[in-house]
């Protein structure tokens, strides 16, 4: 017997609905009403039997406990992206932190993104965030702590157009010049190739084919807190890519590269040829934005201006995605799709211009003889097809008759 309902006429609540979990052990729940419990009863026993059933102990463990668990046995991650996943832990645990794992809803996970943006936190930042609480609870899911993550099919915030700050060549090559020599390539390399902070401060020389124009991302400085910076793997696989350079970077770095010979492999260091820190660089980084383009922006800003000129010159999104190593062109899209507004219309004129001076459909209605194959025509060039209309006074392509 896998379930069964007691009578207990000494207890306040007289039916006990007893049942063996997956695990073998016996669960119970006491009602006031017969009904209840058995309804209680055959809801667990669908349950065991669609293969939905989860351990209800083991979805009490609160929300922070779980997710200091996961942080513990991500060994596998980077120290910058644990150090990622220690940030969006801190911000959350003041919101769900004692609530347990099967206690969350979606209505409660839509008021912490609520509570986090009143709080003033970047809509990045608050993504950022919640990306950690669904990664938990898909885990927990995974673990059989709960049968459903409540984080499923929420909308995470998109980054305000605002928070981008989009620069013009003229621009860049304006920030270039209030830089310090030692860096003065670095506006210019990062612009035309959208590689991120930790790709250019731990871009080796070694990596650059300057005959071929060649840039291949292999590693990445790795900076985190209490732990020296060291070079690393790039932050996923699709971030380890080959990209061509245009000949404003391979000459802006032969410039470089004469001036400033490389240390230790690396393209650029400090004056003491360490490596080139976050904290140490922005100090430098904000007194040349202040005399050339003027604040708000930061290094990231040169990756979506490159994102934004590739949008611009009407290159296709699977491109954009492999030129900025995304993960997925669904990344590039979330990313930066708002950008690509208008270029529905611009497709049209394409198509205009490739039919070029074709009159359409329509020219079936004049004189036959002059229904000469034209070679304007870039539809039908070298094809031998009539048209004519049918019955419905539709046009169709049909082959001539042999």
């Amino acid at each position: 017997m896998r379930g069964w309902i007691q009578h207990r006429p000494d207890r306040s609540k007289q039916w006990r609905a007893r049942y063996y979990g997956l695990d073998g052990r016996e669960r119970s729940k006491s009602f006031d009403r017969k009904i209840d419990a058995e309804r209680w009863l055959s809801a667990q026993l669908v349950k065991l039997d669609r293969g939905e059933w989860v351990d209800p102990d083991l979805g009490r463990v609160p929300w922070a406990e779980y997710s200091e668990h996961l942080q513990a046995s991500r060994v596998h991650v980077a120290d910058r992206t644990a150090e990622t996943y220690r940030a969006c832990h801190a911000r959350a645990v003041p919101l769900i932190g004692d609530i347990p794992l099967n206690r969350l809803s979606t209505e409660l996970l839509r008021g912490v993104i609520a509570d986090l943006t009143k709080a003033g936190y970047a809509s990045e930042t608050v993504a950022k965030t919640m990306r950690w609480v669904r990664l938990t609870l898909n885990q927990a899911v995974r673990d059989r702590r709960i049968v459903t993550s409540p984080a499923n099919g929420i909308q995470l915030p998109v980054p305000r157009r605002s928070d981008m700050r989009l620069l013009d060549p003229q621009q860049v090559e304006l920030l270039a010049e209030a830089m310090p020599d030692r860096y003065r390539s670095f506006p210019i390399v990062a612009a035309y190739t959208g590689l991120r902070w930790g790709e250019l401060a731990g871009l080796l020389v070694g990596n650059i084919d300057m005959l071929r124009r060649r840039l291949t991302v292999r590693t990445s400085l790795i900076e985190a807190a209490g732990v020296p910076p060291r070079l690393g793997s790039p932050k996923t696989t699709a971030s380890e890519r080959t990209i061509t350079l245009p000949k404003i970077v391979a000459e802006t770095l032969g410039i470089h590269f004469h001036s400033h010979p490389p240390v230790d492999g690396l393209v650029w260091t400090t004056q003491q040829g360490g490596f080139l820190r976050r904290g140490s660089f922005s100090r430098v980084w904000r007194k040349a934005v202040a005399e050339s383009v003027g604040q708000p922006c930061v290094p990231h800003d040169l990756r979506h201006t490159q994102a934004s000129w590739l949008i611009a010159a009407g290159e296709h999104p699977k491109t954009i995605q492999t030129r900025l190593g995304h993960s997925s062109i669904q990344v590039t899209m979330d990313r930066y799709g708002h950008l690509m507004e208008g270029l529905d219309s611009r497709t049209a004129a394409r198509l205009d211009e490739l039919a070029g001076s074709w009159s359409g459909p329509g020219a079936a209605q004049s004189d036959p003889e002059e229904q000469t194959e034209s070679s304007e025509n870039p539809l039908t060039r070298g094809k031998s097809w009539q048209s004519r209309p049918d019955s419905n006074r539709r046009f169709r392509l049909e082959r001539p008759a042999s």
